[in-house]
């Protein structure tokens, strides 16, 4: 057990109460590891409240304990810990984050590369497919085998939407050994997850893909892939932001593309960290040898060498500019063998 693992560890032993959040606009592993981590901490008897300020994501709706995430938190609230899963930067938390009185030792548990560890205890493995299988290390340093079984559904569907369905370079035989103690451990339907988190689509959500795919260019002599999502496509097919989500993937399926990239347009909040008038999201993904954390870090961002992102403060248009430039420079590295 490592150092900062056995911290972790003593701090959910001698605490009673623990706030778990994640990054804002959570994805599968984010609110899945911390919907696991939930029925973890419960099965222990410690008392738990859930917290982001964005509303879980209508396709992750089904998971047990996703009725229970708050977007505020109680007048005079505080906490022997807080657990913060799959966030890498302080800039993805909201600025309203509760200070150390309220939050106690903030725990991250987490797997990008790419990070700046702004926690008290740090608990991350870059090894790891998922956030999930941290959350998994957790478990067992507490002792808790077999897995309570709330959270195997939460747990597993991370694992499955981080790894695209265990199709992503991360996705080893352990990942898939993992996924089937899941299953085993609790009431876990695979269709029913996979249904949940890459189908289900809204026709607002299938329009815009329509308006994606058309819209789709390439540049650096087709070895990069630009998927671009201004407000106005967004207002066009009836879609919220949050609904472009993933469409970054089809511009990887294109032969010949080494990087794809998906630029949209949103509104900032007035909570946020980034300020700006218009926010532009860049997603990245690496059909190859590409290492697209290094783009997204370049820009203010993170990830993994496969996938990656940031957050810009600009239009769309610069935005654009910006990732070509680092993009060219990182497909003219050597290639990595």
């Amino acid at each position: 057990m490592t150092g900062q693992l056995a911290q972790a560890v003593k701090l959910v032993r001698e605490g009673r109460r623990f706030l778990l959040t994640c990054h804002v606009l959570p994805d599968a592993d984010a609110m899945g590891s911390m919907l696991g981590l939930s029925a973890l901490l419960r099965a222990l008897g410690k008392d738990v409240y859930l917290y982001n300020r964005d509303p879980v994501p209508e396709q992750l709706r089904f998971l047990p304990g996703a009725e229970a995430v708050r977007s505020t938190l109680p007048p005079g609230a505080s906490f022997d810990a807080t657990f913060v899963t799959d966030t890498a930067a302080r800039s993805l938390l909201p600025r309203h984050f509760p200070p150390s009185p309220v939050t106690g030792p903030v725990v991250i548990l987490d797997h990008h590369v790419a990070h700046d560890d702004f926690g008290d205890v740090v608990v991350r493995d870059v090894r790891a497919c998922a956030t999930a299988m941290v959350v998994l290390e957790l478990a067992t340093a507490l002792g808790l085998q077999p897995l309570p079984p709330a959270a195997s559904a939460p747990l597993y569907t991370a694992l499955v939407a981080d790894t695209g369905g265990f199709r992503y370079p991360g996705t080893t035989a352990n990942t898939l050994r993992t996924a089937a103690d899941l299953i085993d451990a609790g009431d876990v339907d695979p269709w029913r997850v996979a249904s949940h988190v890459f189908e289900n689509w809204s026709m607002a959500r299938m329009r815009l893909l329509g308006l994606a795919i058309n819209a789709i260019d390439t540049e650096l002599d087709g070895r990069m892939a630009i998927v671009t999502v201004p407000l106005s496509m967004l207002a066009q097919a009836g879609a919220t932001d949050d609904m472009a989500e993933g469409l970054v993937e089809y511009g990887r399926m294109l032969k010949g593309v080494e990087i794809a990239v998906m630029l949209w347009e949103r509104r900032p909040r007035s909570d946020e960290t980034l300020v700006g008038t218009t926010l532009t999201r860049l997603s990245l993904r690496s059909a190859g040898t590409a290492d697209v954390s290094r783009v997204a870090v370049a820009l203010g961002g993170g990830g993994h060498r496969a996938s990656a992102g940031a957050t810009l403060t600009c239009d769309i248009a610069t935005a654009r500019r910006m990732v070509l430039q680092e993009a060219a420079h990182e497909l003219a590295r050597p290639a990595r063998h």
